[in-house]
């Protein structure tokens, strides 16, 4: 815990951009392009993780960035089911589980399919797989696999069967990348507007989007704000704003302002930048500058805003006791 504020890390990654793992030339390059921006948004404050390029982070040392060096209570385990490039994905399902295993109660195992490489009933059969043998407490989509092989959220042909599928497990919570491609995708393919239908006709689930959606942010927030829902998942927020504090302020308080802090998560992108306690102290010590708050309306950053963004909505969606769930937490160093 952070000042007895519970961390609920809704987005950390076990990549695998090792050379037996790839499957396409665009692999290495687009390896190449993260390491360039994790280097890029990094500073002597947020040092990049040098496994990103042609490599993997083990999970000793994942788990000693989680637990042992940051406030981390608790965290997500995200799939990237991009599979046009990476054999088992760029950031492969089974790598995620094993985190999970080896730190029960404490990390929660995001899954993730794709229709078009995995077939429908492939990908049903997957998500069974990874639910029943893996312990999937959510699923992950990644819509455009490349420039030829993408797909619709409200597609209900393609998408509709993978939401029943997860209905049928007891999977209530779906997220989706939205926005910075991962490759030689066109941004517009992963645009947040797709998930305004599929939230309306499955109002039992909620729609997690990733990234506020980037470059499209005003019609990301857009969706979420109409339909209750969606929530906005914040990796790369934290990021970004330890080089562009002010541009981040002012997303921030937009997302408040139209949506409400209920529906907001705190997310690090670990092991992109593993130093993971920058962005829980920055958190925990932020304010909205007042003339931002004067000029648009957006709220202070008061504690309860903290709370339910680091942790408590998070929890909620997964229904997830928070005093039971942090009480047998050994204390974090």
């Amino acid at each position: 815990m952070k000042d007895g504020m519970f961390v609920f890390d809704a987005v950390v990654h076990l990549h695998d951009t090792t050379k037996t793992n790839e499957l396409s030339p665009i692999a290495a390059v687009t390896a190449g392009q993260i390491q360039a921006n994790t280097d890029h948004w990094g500073s002597s404050k947020m040092p990049p993780n040098p496994a990103m390029r042609d490599g993997m982070t083990d999970v000793e040392q994942a788990t000693r960035w989680l637990f042992e060096e940051s406030d981390t209570d608790m965290a997500m385990a995200q799939t990237v089911p991009l599979l046009e490039y990476w054999k088992t994905g760029f950031s492969p399902a089974d790598r995620q589980a094993e985190l999970a295993r080896a730190c029960p109660g404490r990390v929660a195992f995001c899954g993730g399919v794709d229709p078009l490489f995995q077939g429908i009933r492939g990908a049903q059969t997957e998500m069974e797989r990874q639910f029943y043998e893996l312990g999937a407490k959510s699923f992950k989509f990644y819509q455009a696999q490349s420039r030829s092989v993408k797909w619709a959220a409200d597609d209900a042909a393609i998408a509709y069967p993978l939401y029943e599928k997860a209905q049928e497990l007891g999977v209530t919570f779906l997220q989706f990348h939205k926005g910075f491609p991962l490759g030689d995708q066109s941004m517009e393919d992963l645009r947040a507007l797709d998930i305004q239908r599929a939230a309306l006709d499955f109002p039992d689930l909620t729609f997690g989007l990733h990234h506020f959606g980037y470059p499209y942010i005003d019609e990301t927030i857009a969706v979420a704000a109409s339909r209750p829902n969606v929530v906005l998942v914040m990796p790369l927020w934290f990021n970004q704003y330890m080089v562009q504090p002010r541009l981040m302020l002012k997303i921030l308080g937009q997302a408040l302002f139209n949506i409400g802090p209920e529906r907001l998560l705190y997310a690090s992108e670990g092991f992109l930048w593993p130093r993971l306690q920058t962005f829980i102290d920055m958190w925990a010590e932020l304010e909205m500058p007042a003339d931002l708050q004067e000029g648009y309306g957006y709220p202070a950053l008061d504690r309860n805003i903290k709370e339910l963004i680091f942790g408590r909505n998070l929890a909620r969606i997964l229904d997830i006791d928070v005093p039971s769930g942090a009480s047998h937490l050994a204390p974090s160093t």
